[in-house]
């Protein structure tokens, strides 16, 4: 049996990358997953892939109705909401002065008013239960500042500040919040940023200082890891863990390395 076996999650932006990656670890913990994106095609295609422990709907997490929707299907299907993964999110990568007010609102509907309507939305299933646990994932350019993403990096600050305070209104529930923070994602979402020609995977391997010691993994590997991580907290192995940060960067954040210092 495995570590999630009987509980049924639900999983955001599951129509590739980190949701995708994760859906799959957590079915293969014994989950039942809910798989929800804007891309419905897509997502139904990933519930295909996992059989009978997945259903698929097409979810804006931006609107309340979609979100009723997604809990009812959890509840008709099998049976309850123990767990959920607020991971949908949209990246806009430009200078401060050149961020336009309408790009900036599309990600905080999103990736911020996104993860509150999630949270909110299964509250009641997860407290007729008296437990549940939700992770949402925000980012290491929520964890540090950095040039370019200032419609971004707001709202994945905004994710962790979101998930700090469920936790302290939730756990009376018996209902843990977490957040995970990681570099690697889904390479789609950068692609359109990068110019013809450059190597996505050179491009995180050189912004991560444990890359240099593991050569040859790939995204989707360094993404499993991401996934394995959502799995451990939506586990009764991490009963303790509330209200933290969780960050999967390969030592992103940890500093910085000073060359020709002892230790370099």
């Amino acid at each position: 049996m495995g570590r999630l076996e009987g509980k049924v999650v639900i999983v955001t932006g599951a129509a590739r990358g980190t949701g995708a990656a994760t859906a799959q670890v957590l079915a293969g913990e014994g989950a039942r997953v809910v798989l929800g994106d804007v891309d419905a095609a897509g997502c139904a295609a990933q519930a295909e892939r996992l059989g009978d422990a997945a259903r698929a709907l097409r979810l804006d997490v931006a609107s309340e109705a979609d979100w009723a929707r997604a809990v009812d299907l959890a509840r008709s299907a099998f049976g309850g909401v123990d767990g959920l993964v607020n991971n949908a999110a949209l990246l806009h990568l430009a200078a401060l002065e050149d961020t336009q007010v309408a790009d900036f609102e599309r990600l905080v509907r999103v990736n911020q008013i996104g993860t509150f309507l999630g949270i909110r939305s299964v509250v009641a299933p997860m407290r007729e239960a008296g437990r549940g646990s939700i992770v949402n994932v925000s980012s290491v350019d929520g964890l540090a500042g950095k040039n370019g993403v200032v419609a971004y990096a707001s709202t994945k600050w905004a994710v962790r500040g979101i998930s700090k305070v469920a936790a302290l209104e939730l756990g009376r529930y018996g209902i843990r919040v977490n957040t995970v923070c990681p570099e690697a994602g889904s390479a789609e979402m950068l692609r359109p940023y990068l110019p013809e020609g450059v190597d996505f995977e050179r491009v995180l391997a050189a912004q991560q200082p444990l890359l240099a010691t593991q050569k040859g993994r790939t995204v989707a590997e360094r993404v499993g890891d991401v996934a394995r991580v959502i799995a451990f907290l939506l586990s009764d192995d991490a009963a303790s863990c509330t209200g933290a940060d969780f960050a999967v960067d390969a030592g992103n954040t940890a500093g910085r390395i000073v060359r020709g210092a002892p230790g370099s």
